[in-house]
């Protein structure tokens, strides 16, 4: 009989996240090019919390599953569960910092799931601040 892993609710595997995040930024990139602003900023936002996703899987090593617990929309959680406010608070990541916050605390419903049009300018705003957050995330550590 083959062993079966008891997997939590939730029980993602980390690297689906990983592979997500990266296909969802590339949607993002299209439809920024194609004036679908809303669609692009909540893909790219949505990216980034999938890559927070994966660092958390990364941290349980070796169990690659994401708890139920984490399942959520809430960057600032997946940030501290995957470790990294300790490097985001690193001085020489000032800037960056300034821009996580502002990002992690519009990434509610508001943002993800408003139906008014978002401004060109605004949506570029949003997303440069977004693949400012994905980059770091992406080239820290294992990341």
């Amino acid at each position: 009989m083959a062993h079966q892993r008891k997997i939590n609710p939730g029980g993602t595997r980390g690297t689906i996240f990983r592979e997500v995040a990266r296909i969802r930024l590339e949607d993002a990139e299209v439809l920024l090019k194609r004036k679908r602003y809303g669609g692009a900023v909540y893909l790219a936002g949505y990216a980034v919390e999938c890559r927070l996703k994966w660092a958390i899987t990364e941290q349980r090593w070796p169990d690659p599953y994401l708890p139920a617990e984490f399942e959520k929309h809430d960057w600032d959680l997946l940030l501290d569960a995957a470790q990294l406010r300790r490097e985001l608070q690193k001085e020489e990541n000032d800037k960056l910092r300034a821009v996580y916050s502002d990002l992690a605390e519009r990434w509610g419903p508001e943002l993800r799931y408003q139906l008014k049009v978002i401004e060109p300018n605004e949506a570029e705003r949003l997303y440069r601040g977004i693949r400012q957050v994905y980059d770091w995330l992406c080239d820290y550590g294992s990341l």
